[in-house]
């Protein structure tokens, strides 16, 4: 069975996401990530969902390619809407903006519960960082990681 590369910053989001975890990947475009997961065995659960259903299509073709589409369970939604606070333990929500990453995580303020939260947006970190300090979500740690030339923030919240 070919199996799905990831691109370094998708890598290091994977390395980030506990072996057996059910997780949610909010934004998940081509679906990459989610595909490596069921590929390797590595979610005991996993969610692919995106706003446009023209991305999850692309995702879902993605999966279908490398024979894992029944393993992932696609949602076209907003952010977390349609994902039931029970259904994950962790949730990935990467390369969108900080406002946008906030803007889903105020409307879902049961993220604040238990759950492992791999952020990597792509533009307003101080934002997104102020965020969740005022909203008292607690930042495991931040780093950077770097992917065809360009840097980026991965922040990692455990609540």
């Amino acid at each position: 069975m070919k199996l799905i590369k990831l691109s370094n910053r998708l890598e290091t989001l994977k390395n980030l996401i506990d072996y057996g975890a059910s997780i949610a990947d909010i934004g998940s475009d081509h679906g990459c990530l989610p595909v490596y997961l069921a590929q390797n065995g590595y979610a005991k659960k996993i969610i692919a969902s995106d706003i446009s259903a023209a991305s999850l299509k692309t995702a879902q073709q993605n999966a279908e390619k490398y024979n894992v589409a029944d393993i992932i369970n696609f949602i076209v939604a907003p952010g977390l809407t349609g994902i039931k606070k029970n259904d994950v333990d962790t949730i990935v929500i990467a390369g969108l903006g900080g406002e946008t990453i906030i803007d889903i995580l105020k409307d879902s303020p049961w993220t604040k519960n238990n759950l492992k939260l791999i952020l990597q947006p792509q533009t307003k970190i101080n934002l997104l960082c102020r965020f969740l300090y005022d909203n008292e979500y607690k930042i495991e740690k931040t780093f950077f990681t770097y992917d065809r030339g360009k840097r980026y923030t991965v922040i990692v919240s455990k609540n």
